[in-house]
């Protein structure tokens, strides 16, 4: 076994070699991670001895010692890097810690305050908040439909018009897709257009500029819940089961991201946007309801990431881009910043977060953080919290309780069964192996504070997800 090793690694120092003589720099990069993981991985120098004295026979010793060089380089880079993170991170929690029994507005923002359907009506809405999303405010109807499930309206005399009852959020591979084919089985949940129009937060911006895109767009999100608006015209009104039809909002996104908020808000807002998505959706859907589902956050970083990656990701690019996505966080409490300002702290408006590199986003698993945006705008009743393994594991027990929690009628336990027993399809993952047990470490204590709130203020201890960490 030692000798296959040792040829092994042979092989991948002459590849090394030949890509250092055709300075093809991502080979290098590419083939070394694989040799120096390899190199690791032997335990006598006696081993990696023999691997030179073999190259010494087909390559000169110059071009040896480049490519040894290199590696060298390389390792030392990344012992540093691992040296610094072992050592700041009880910082870090220490500085979370900290932080946390601090007010999220310390500098001169206007006061948060949660807006009525009477304020949007006199017109009397803090500035910051009407910023947000004018082109709902001037648009919005002053009344609903009376005796539908469903906020609907009659635009223009004879125009049915709907907004979702449920937005069924959370982030991005926490089993989001499944949870909302599974929970719009029910016979009484109309499917939108696209399960994830995402255009609270994204795509009612021009991405470039961050700026509103025209007044129009409002009725483009209307369109996607046409076809509960045509049930209901095609319908007499005395119709009891459309009266308890209802329609959903499954864009992940609305749950966590409000990143062009420094362009709408008071100059004097240093520390964080005095209003986000939750208060704008509060405002004008009092009576909503938000399903948000979360994974243990360590995992979810490394599937995001090896998802939306190609060949070059890998697990230890991936630990690379831990590391420095914690240090810019850390470097964010040190400078007075709390869980709260270093997430919405970003750049000219674009996503250009803090702790966020593009490839790595901590921000989004600082899901306690996201919870009480919409805690604060919303009543704990109309918000319902689910951990995506318990919802793999229990989806029989859980998928009544959120019919429930919908005011849906129930439906019988065949039923239920035949829908927890689908399969829904999911895109091909770029399976790289597990993560490095040095990241899931330096996440796991990153993660631990706000784990730790969560659980404090949803009630529920298995959101400290201890059996994984």
């Amino acid at each position: 076994m030692v000798q296959l090793r040792t040829i092994f690694a042979a092989l991948m120092l002459m590849v090394l070699v030949t890509a250092l003589a055709f300075y093809n720099t991502s080979a290098i990069n590419q083939i070394g991670t694989q040799l120096l993981t390899r190199l690791e991985k032997d335990e006598t120098n006696r081993e990696q001895s023999s691997i030179r004295t073999l190259l010494m026979k087909n390559v000169g010793e110059s071009v040896i010692n480049k490519a040894e060089n290199h590696q060298r380089q390389r390792q030392n880079s990344l012992s540093r890097l691992n040296q610094n993170a072992s050592r700041d991170i009880k910082d870090i929690q220490k500085r979370q810690h900290a932080q946390l029994s601090q007010e999220a507005f310390q500098d001169k923002c206007p006061q948060r305050r949660n807006i009525t359907l009477e304020d949007i009506e006199m017109k009397q809405l803090p500035n910051d908040l009407y910023k947000l999303a004018p082109e709902v405010f001037d648009q919005f109807p002053k009344t609903f439909l009376e005796g539908y499930s469903n906020p609907c309206w009659v635009q223009g005399g004879e125009q049915i018009r709907c907004l979702p009852k449920l937005f069924l959020a959370g982030v991005a591979k926490c089993g989001t897709t499944d949870l909302y084919l599974k929970v719009a089985s029910h016979p009484h949940i109309i499917h939108a257009k696209e399960k994830e129009p995402s255009w609270w937060t994204r795509n009612r911006y021009d991405r470039k500029q961050g700026e509103h895109k025209p007044v129009g767009s409002f009725f483009g999100y209307l369109h996607e819940f046409d076809k509960l608006a045509n049930k209901m015209r095609n319908h007499q009104d005395t119709d009891a089961e459309v009266q308890k039809l209802i329609t959903v909002d499954g864009s992940p996104s609305t749950f966590w991201d409000n990143v062009f908020w420094r362009k709408y808000v008071s100059p004097e807002c240093t520390k964080g946007p005095t209003y986000v998505i939750a208060d704008v959706i509060r405002a004008i859907l009092p009576k909503t309801k938000i399903i948000a589902i979360f994974r243990n956050p360590t995992d979810r970083l490394y599937s995001d990431y090896m998802f939306t990656g190609g060949r070059a990701r890998t697990p230890q690019t991936f630990h690379e881009h831990v590391l420095k996505s914690t240090a810019s966080f850390d470097s964010c409490l040190e400078s007075g910043g709390n869980l709260r300002s270093c997430i919405y702290k970003n750049f000219n408006g674009q996503h250009g977060h803090v702790g966020h590199d593009h490839l790595v986003m901590l921000m989004k698993g600082l899901y306690s953080v996201h919870a009480r945006e919409w805690l604060y705008a919303f009543p704990r009743e109309q918000l319902m919290f689910i951990r995506f393994e318990d919802w793999y594991s229990k989806c029989k027990q859980i998928l009544p309780e959120i019919y429930s929690f919908l005011e849906l009628d129930s439906l019988m336990s065949t039923q239920i069964d035949k829908i927890c027993a689908k399969k829904n399809p999911t895109k091909k993952k770029n399976s790289k192996g597990p993560m490095l047990n040095a990241t899931r470490t330096i996440l796991n204590k990153f993660y631990q504070v706000s784990r730790q709130e969560l659980a404090q203020i949803t009630g529920d201890m298995n959101f400290l997800w201890d059996e994984w960490t």
